[in-house]
């Protein structure tokens, strides 16, 4: 239990060190807690004072006065296309967290809580998600899509939030084209920003709303379904969305079947759920899903940490 309380803190250290760059320039540049306050032209005591805590929690390390950041800690904390990152999700963490005040109230009312305020913790929650899809793309049995999106094809982001997925996919895909559908007004307008001289069109709206029909060949949702209020209206739209042959890819944290140290995070990640009003499906539920759509091939490839990527097609 105590390790708990530590965990706590070590949540916090490495979101601030990242939030405001000190694990960034120590990466780059070993120093001391001093230069690194004075560099960075923040408050000395503060700096002093983080720079103990993650010495002790064993996020850097001190040597010979100079704080350095080891090539493994680098890879946890700042390198979001490495398999082992962990930065997003501390700062995720540590952000959503501010929002937990509002538990008490879910017990005792049943009443929750919007993520509109929390749209900067989602940004680093799915940031490894989209180098994750990214590079599961790029080999195995996901490799057509890879293929569709470099010859050059019409994508779909439902539930798109600010765009950064877009705008990742039109960096390596300049011969694709891209819509992102998003019912939050704040998240649309931040996403239009980004879309602004790209082939990209955002549009506000609910997935459950949406008419398309037979415009698309690949339709992504990162962690985006299990917000919907009527999910199987969601994945029949986009089943109706797709061309023929066309294929839908859905990131998702599903829940496991037994509890395990693999699936730890998202069980204790219900609470954070059932705040918002949401909460996690399980592989049979969302394969229901996609099969009573008339999708077909459904498949499961895990990421970890409970995280899948869930693929099928439309024959």
């Amino acid at each position: 239990m105590w390790d708990y309380s530590v965990g706590f803190y070590g949540v916090w250290v490495a979101h601030i060190g990242r939030r405001v760059g000190l694990l960034q320039y120590i990466a780059h540049s070993p120093t001391s807690a001093a230069t690194l306050a004075a560099k960075l032209d923040l408050d000395a005591e503060a700096v002093e004072a983080w720079c103990s805590a993650a010495v002790a929690l064993g996020l850097v390390d001190e040597r010979k006065g100079r704080l350095h950041v080891r090539a493994r800690m680098k890879e946890i904390l700042l390198d979001a296309k490495s398999p082992n990152y962990l930065g997003g999700q501390f700062s995720y963490l540590a952000m959503r967290s501010l929002e937990y005040r509002g538990l008490e109230d879910l017990f005792r009312s049943g009443k929750t809580l919007d993520m509109s305020s929390t749209f900067d913790a989602i940004e680093q929650a799915t940031d490894w998600d989209h180098h994750a899809f990214l590079s599961a793309i790029k080999k195995g049995k996901n490799r057509r899509l890879h293929a569709m999106l470099t010859r050059g094809c019409r994508l779909l982001d439902v539930g798109c939030g600010t765009g950064t997925l877009i705008e990742k996919l039109w960096d390596l895909y300049p011969r694709s084209a891209f819509v992102g559908v998003e019912p939050s007004e704040v998240a649309v307008h931040r996403a239009m920003e980004m879309a602004a001289g790209k082939p990209v069109e955002i549009l506000r709206l609910q997935g459950e709303a949406m008419t398309f029909d037979g415009q698309f060949d690949i339709i992504y949702l990162g962690e985006s379904l299990y917000a919907a209020s009527d999910k199987q209206i969601v994945v029949s739209n986009c089943y109706r969305a797709l061309k023929k042959g066309g294929a839908i890819a859905i990131v998702e944290g599903l829940l496991p079947k037994t509890a395990s140290k693999e699936g730890r995070l998202i069980l204790g990640m219900q609470l954070d759920f059932a705040l918002q009003g949401y909460s996690f499906m399980t592989k049979e539920e969302i394969g229901t899903l996609l099969r009573n759509a008339g999708f077909s091939k459904v498949a499961f490839s895990d990421f970890g940490g409970s995280l899948f990527l869930v693929s099928a097609w439309k024959g």
